[in-house]
Formats: structure tokens, sequence, C-alpha cells
């Protein structure tokens, strides 16, 4: 009997231990996790995913980050995991922050908080995090374990611009895009978006404005010369959105932009140039250099070194536009854009590297010897330096499609690479940008001739000097024009030029009449009690650092000048720009008995369309009779202000 019951106790015993056992196993089964995620991109560099735990009931990813104290974030709602599957799971909640509402960050500076999907499948390899596809959405790519990366194929269909594609791309036509914005009303403090719309070849850009309907809707119609990015301004009470868009020359682009921001496409762009998959997806997003990261390493690395590391990240950045492609099925034309960017990006941060580090110099230049000058500037100016350019599609016109190309442009056109490296300033010889591009192309990129980017520059630069002085010299451009011609290598090259040249020929003369437009009408109530004098209209804004310096610097002469016979001085702001009370002291100690205007951001829009400008502070003069002039007066001394306006009345009376 004794013998049965111990064996009895042992049986119970090897029992609850295999009970035991299984139970462990459960539990170890039933939560998997990435104990080391990484990501092969990600829109932020502030919020970092610390650990993935796959349940039967949820998929939690844990998040940690480090930030200013108060900085605010938020998940939207519709926030989703892509499983490898294509399948979407919904985000469920949050803990540690709620979705949807924004999280502040504590006083340490440290973040830490868990987001609750769906379940994904437990034997998923990798996924995709995304809140949604607008510019400010927090998205992680590529989520895996350390040392499993997704295996993606090595061999893919590239894209090439032949000769008949180039003159496909260049197919000018009329672009339209129709939208719509959900949850829109008129009680937040806009009915209109402004579109700057941009020519890179030619550096023009102009501001169109857009009526938005009631019932949100909107269309949109401007010349383009070829596919373009762009974006499309909305500003009202605690309202600004940047919506983006894709158009291409003769078609219509469709889409619905969400209450998170984000952007729906109901129809996309079709053709060699269409774009599907990386509008919902956009590589853009993901293939910056963050400007914080930006100023940290600008800070720490010698030009050489910041290079290199710049270089580093763009080759990185390609690796995940290899991934963006594969995952969201990119045509050869989408991918190929993409890496255009990732390029030209990264590029256009080592331009800023130089331009920064050469305005240190020239803070400190004082008291310099020109030997301890030249010696602070010599890294900038080795022709060695910008061998990274070999890296840039500088003879890719596809680059004319993206919209930050005339930020690298302008960058690229004013650096070392272009302008001589003996520091020689261009002026209006007929041949001075054609021999420095020349010359520099060929030292930096191997070329025997200027680069497609070259051509553009002597184009751009064209464009400057017939805006700024063919009504003073018309015959001095007769023969710039021959000569920089040969350089047009393209026809759209060409057409741009002779366009240029007539667009300088028909606004050569020196006053012109307000069109009969919305914008024009607006101005012309707002200064009817001015005619008989010439009137300086200052366009400006509160937090304008150089409008309010120009307003500043000018009070002594516009007080000297208050009740003078010929001249008059108004100042347009747009309403709603900073708290009402700063705006009115600013006004009382700076514009004390100056005629100042505020009009509604809409109205601003119109009178920004009308002149032509994006930017403010911005100056505009009408004369007597109500026409704008030209080439207007600027704020001087007094005695030049003065010396100006009489200048003024005797080229117009003459």
């Amino acid at each position: 009997m004794k013998t049965e019951m111990k064996t009895m106790k042992v049986l119970w015993a090897w029992l609850l231990f295999a009970s035991l056992c299984c139970a462990s196993g459960a539990t170890a089964r039933g939560v998997r996790a990435f104990v080391r995620p990484v990501t092969i991109g990600a829109s932020t560099t502030t919020i970092h995913i610390a650990k993935v735990e796959f349940t039967d009931t949820a998929t939690v990813v844990s998040f940690y980050g480090k930030n200013k104290p108060g900085t605010q974030m938020t998940f939207a709602k519709g926030t989703y995991l892509l499983g490898e599957n294509g399948r979407k799971y919904k985000a469920l909640r949050g803990e540690g922050m709620t979705l949807g509402e924004y999280y502040a960050t504590p006083q340490s500076g440290e973040s830490s908080f868990k987001v609750l999907f769906e379940p994904l499948p437990r034997k998923t390899r990798f996924f995709d995090l995304i809140e949604g596809n607008s510019s400010r959405a927090y998205c992680f790519y590529g989520v895996h374990e350390a040392g499993k990366a997704p295996k993606m194929p090595k061999e893919r269909d590239r894209f090439v611009m032949t000769p008949e594609l180039e003159r496909e791309f260049f197919k000018a036509d009329t672009a339209c895009v129709k939208g719509r914005i959900e949850g829109y009303s008129r009680s937040q403090g806009y009915s209109t978006l402004q579109f700057a719309c941009e020519n890179a070849m030619t550096a023009e850009r102009a501001p169109l404005t857009v009526d938005i309907q009631e019932d949100g809707t909107f269309e949109l119609r401007f010349p383009a010369w070829h596919p373009v990015e762009g974006v499309l301004f909305a500003h009202g009470k605690n309202v600004y959105k940047a919506l983006d868009f894709y158009a291409v020359p003769g078609q219509t682009s469709e889409l619905v932009i969400k209450t998170d921001g984000s952007t729906v496409y109901t129809a996309c762009p079709s053709g060699p140039f269409g774009r599907k998959g990386s509008l919902e997806h956009n590589a853009s997003n993901i293939c910056t250099y963050p400007y914080g990261e930006f100023s940290a390493d600008a800070g720490k690395f010698g030009f050489k070194d910041f290079i290199d590391n710049a270089m580093q990240r763009m080759r990185g950045c390609l690796s995940l536009v290899d991934y963006m492609a594969w995952r969201f099925g990119y045509s050869p034309w989408e991918r190929h854009l993409a890496e255009c960017y990732a390029r030209l990006e990264h590029g256009q941060r080592i331009y800023d590297y130089e331009m920064d580090k050469k305005f240190e110099v020239f803070e400190v230049m004082e008291g310099m010897t020109q030997k301890e000058y030249d010696e602070k500037m010599k890294p900038l100016r080795d022709p060695s330096s910008y061998l990274f350019m070999r890296e840039m599609p500088c003879n890719d016109v596809s680059c004319l499609a993206l919209d930050d190309f005339d930020t690298f442009m302008n960058r690229y056109e004013f650096s070392p690479v272009i302008r001589a490296f003996d520091g020689q300033v261009l002026h209006l010889l007929a041949d001075s940008i054609a021999k420095d591009d020349a010359r520099s192309m060929a030292g930096v990129l191997g070329a025997d001739g200027p680069s497609f980017f070259g051509r553009l520059t002597v184009l751009r630069e064209m464009s400057n000097h017939l805006k700024s002085f063919y009504g003073e010299y018309p015959a001095l451009f007769d023969s710039v024009y021959d000569n920089r011609l040969a350089y047009m290598d393209r026809e759209a090259l060409r057409v741009q030029a002779g366009r240029l040249l007539e667009k300088a020929r028909r606004q050569s003369s020196l006053t012109y009449k307000l069109p009969d437009t919305e914008g024009g009408r607006l101005l012309r109530r707002l200064t009817e009690k001015y005619k008989g004098k010439y009137l300086l209209i200052d366009f400006w804004g509160m937090y304008c650092g150089p409008c309010r310096s120009g307003i500043e610097h000018s009070k002594k002469m516009r007080e000297a000048l208050r009740n003078h016979p010929d001249v008059d001085f108004l100042f347009i702001s747009k309403e709603g720009e900073g708290p009402e009370a700063s705006y009115r002291k600013y006004v009382e100690e700076q514009l004390d008995g100056e005629d100042v205007i505020q009009v509604s951001g809409d109205d601003y829009h119109r009178l920004m369309e009308l002149f032509n400008f994006l930017g403010i502070p911005h100056y505009e003069t009408l004369d007597p009779e109500g026409k704008v002039v030209r080439k207007g007066l600027q704020y001087d001394s007094e005695e030049q202000f003065l010396h100006q306006l009489n200048n003024l009345k005797s080229k117009l009376e003459n």
C-alpha cells in the first residue's frame, strides 16, 4: 500500500512538473518579440521603436524618444501597421498617451509610451508603421528584428530617359488639380489656397490664388512645362496646411485631403510619367537630411568630413528607396525620381554647409589679413571638395519634376562650382557665366563641357539679368542672348530663352496699369485716396525680421517726409499673424502717424498674386495716376530717398 502511495505521489509530481512546463512553454510561445527592432527608414529622428511584442490579442509597439521638454506630438487614430501580406492592422489604443490627442514631452526630455494594434501574425518577419502620408506623419518602414532584414529582389527595371521620352517630358500644357478638403468650413477663416507656380528652368515664381467652394472643393489650373510636384498652402484661424500634389501637363489629378492631413488620390496621372504607389507612400518624406541633425553634424565636422558623412547618409537613403519601391510597387519612373530626390537632398545640405561656413567667416573677417582670410576660405574654394557632384544627377532632366529642385539649384548656382574659384563675381559680360561653368564642370565632373545643371545656370542667370537690366541695356542683351543661346543644347531651354527675351521686351516700359482682376480692383480701392502722389507700399508682417528692420530704420526718414506734397507711404499686413496686443503696440511705436492696413489672408493672397511676390518684405510704388512703377522707390536716407524720387519724376515726365 505504502509502495502504491509513493508511486502515486511520484506520478502526481511528474504531472505537476509537466503541466508547469507546458504552461511555461505556452507563455513563451504566446509572446513573441522584436527585442532589438531595426527600421530601414523613418520619418522622425526623435522617436524610436524600442520593442515590438506579438500576442494573440494585440501587437504592442513600445516607443522611446528624446526631445525638448514640452514638445508636443500625436499619433492619429487612423495609424496602422502594414503586414507582410499587405493587410492593414488598425491602432486600438495607446498606453501612456491617447491616440489623436497631443502628448507633451516630460521635463526630463525623455518619452516612453506604447501603441497597441490589431494582432499581426506571429510569424511576422517585418512590417511598416504608418500614421499617414502627410509631410508631418510618423512613419517607420521595414521594422524587423536586428540581423533579419527583409530580402528584396536584386534585379529591377531601371528608368532610362530616352530622346523620345525627353520630348514627352517637355511637352508643355495646362495641368489641372481637382481636390476636396474633408471637414472644411468657412469658419476656419480661409476661402483660398495659394500655389507658388515655379519654373525651375528659369527661376521664375508666380503665386496663384485658388478659390475654395463652400463644400471644400477646389480646382487649380496652371501652365506646366513638364511634370511637377507642387504644394498648396492654406492659412486660416489656427490653420496652416501644406497640401502636396503631383501633376502632369495635359492631365488632371484628383485628390481628397483627409482630416488628418493625409492625401488620397482618386485619379492619378498616367503614362510614362504617371505616379501611384509613390503618391500614397512617398519616399521623399523620409529621405531628407533632418535640419536638427544637419546643424549638429555641421558643428562637429570639417568640410570634407561632413561631405563624407552626407554621402554615407545618402547611400542609406538609396537603400530605403529600394525598399519603398519594392514594398509599394513603384514604377521605374517613380523609383528613379525618388533616387534623384535622395541625391539632391544631401547635395543641397553640403551646399548649405558651405554657405553657412562662408557667412561665419564673413562675420569675423574684420581685422583679418588677406592671408588669414584666404586660409579660412581655402577648403570652401578647393575644387576637389566638390567631387561629390559626380554622384549628383547633373545631366538628368527628371530632376525638374521635384518640388525642391529649385532650392538645390539656388545653392548650386551661387556656389564655387559655378562662381569662379578665384572669387571673381559674375557680371554682365556676354559669356561670363558660360566660361565659368565650362571651366568648373570640366574640373569637377570630369566633363568636356557644361552639364545640364550648368546650362540651367546660364539660363537662370540670363532670366535674372533680363528682368533687372534689360530696360537700361537693351542693345547689350542682344549679344548676351546670342552668346548664351549657344549653351542651350535642348530645345526646351531654347524655348525658355526666347520666351524670356520677349517677356523682357514687353515689360520694358517704366510703368503699367493695374489689371482688372480681383487683386487689381482691391488695390485700387485701398489706394484711391493717394491719387496725385507717389505711393510706396510696404507689404510686411509681425513675424518678419527684415520687415521690421526696414520699418524701424526708415522711421526717421518717414517722419521727415510726413506731409510731403509728392509722396506717401502705405503699410499692408495680413490679419491674424500674431497677438493683437503685440501688433497694436508695434504700430503705435514704429508706425505712429502712418497709414496701416490689415487685410484678410485671402485678400493678401490676391495682392501677392497681383504683384507676383512670395516673400516679405516686398515694396511697390504707384505713380500719381495710380500706375505701377516697375522699378520703384526704396527706403534710404532722407537725402537719398528724395534723390530717388526726383529721378523717378524726371524719367516719367520725359
